[in-house]
């Protein structure tokens, strides 16, 4: 099976969780995969991580780089989360904040999408998230932390991590979009993106 992997990149708050349930509703035939359920994944701390020049290569997520190229492959994986089988399908939808930008999965992806959401409304829906939270988790608190954070090293992180993404994408979509708009627009793109790549293995076997 020809696994056509579509990565959707962009900082926290972007959209990116909303907008791959509803590509992979319209494409039919597709898998999912979260960079953030992978707990095996090993991240820098943030602060060092900017001042030693924001490399998205040190961020390392070896089973979820495994798992995108096993099912390029043909082959059946195990999902981190469910520990259930998860089957080759038509197309990958993948969650990769740096898209293309980390070595070890650039060669992977067929489309890289970058979702531009401006920083004050990323965190306006990350503090909604949050105050959605129950209450015995104490809000609150979360909220404020995350803001203190957000002022320290959160907004110089984002800004890292867009410059990164934007690189070498192949489509960048407006994250204010609304998450239906937003799933159309994408999902034509990539039909096109597709539709470009067969007709050129055809034409050059």
């Amino acid at each position: 099976m020809n696994v056509f992997v579509v990565a959707i990149a962009g900082h926290s708050g972007a959209g990116k969780s909303t907008l791959i349930e509803k590509l992979s509703s319209l494409a039919g035939n597709a898998n999912i995969l979260r960079i953030d359920d992978y707990d095996s994944s090993i991240y820098p701390p943030a602060v060092k991580w900017i001042e030693d020049g924001a490399d998205p290569n040190e961020f390392q997520t070896p089973q979820f780089v495994s798992d995108i190229l096993e099912l390029k492959k043909g082959n059946s994986i195990l999902h981190p989360e469910t520990n259930k089988e998860v089957k080759p399908a038509n197309f990958l939808f993948v969650e990769e904040p740096f898209g293309r930008g980390r070595e070890s999965i650039s060669g992977l992806i067929n489309f890289s999408i970058y979702l531009d959401t401006p920083l004050e409304v990323a965190l306006a829906r990350r503090l909604l998230r949050m105050s959605n939270l129950p209450p015995q988790n104490n809000p609150e608190v979360n909220i404020q932390e995350h803001l203190i954070w957000y002022l320290r090293v959160g907004r110089n992180f984002y800004i890292a991590v867009e410059r990164s993404a934007r690189k070498n994408c192949d489509f960048i979509a407006d994250g204010t979009l609304s998450a239906d708009e937003l799933a159309e627009t994408i999902y034509k793109a990539v039909k096109g993106k597709l539709e470009r790549r067969n007709h050129g293995e055809r034409k050059y076997p």
